[in-house]
């Protein structure tokens, strides 16, 4: 289907070129920044969805390919279970190098469990990457809160690894 689709309209757009007039082409400017309002997207890795998520809005330097974003949610998909939510007021990363980071307060949201951490970043590796944060974290989930030194978040299975000092308060009513 998408071959043919994209056929007929390559085929298009060489007859469109060859209709115009022999002038030389004149140099154009491309501008290096894309912005986009209202965003959804979805990472895909071979057949594998990685993540899918939405940014209220997002800028993309062409040149570079630098990305920033607003407002973002990110689902990364479990095998088995509910997906692990991640949400930020701003990130930024860098395409080419399939790095990004979150800031401004970030929620990690698995199953009943919440996390909070002031920001967090991807770092690709093997398996899939992993999403870190150095700074106090603290985690709440029903009947306990858990807080630490930062965190270690694997995408693909959801576990999540505290840093130490860690300090766990349990039997609590106004925990989750």
């Amino acid at each position: 289907m998408r071959t043919a689709i994209l056929f007929p309209a390559l085929i298009w757009i060489a007859s469109a070129a060859a209709c115009r007039p022999s002038s030389a082409p004149e140099a154009r400017e491309v501008a290096p920044e894309l912005r986009l309002q209202g965003v959804g997207f979805r990472i895909w890795r071979g057949t594998d969805l990685r993540a899918s998520g939405e940014a209220a809005a997002v800028a993309l330097r062409r040149d570079s390919t630098e990305i920033w974003a607003h407002d973002l949610v990110v689902s990364l998909p479990r095998p088995e279970g509910r997906p692990v939510k991640v949400s930020a007021p701003e990130g930024e990363g860098t395409l080419q190098t399939r790095t990004f980071s979150a800031r401004g307060g970030v929620t990690v949201e698995r199953g009943g469990d919440v996390t909070r951490t002031e920001r967090a970043r991807y770092e690709p590796g093997p398996g899939g990457g992993t999403v870190r944060g150095d700074d106090p974290v603290v985690v709440e989930g029903r009947g306990y809160r858990l807080e630490g030194a930062g965190f270690t978040l694997d995408p693909a299975t959801g576990d999540m690894d505290i840093g130490g000092p860690a300090r766990l308060l349990a039997g609590l009513r106004e925990a989750r």
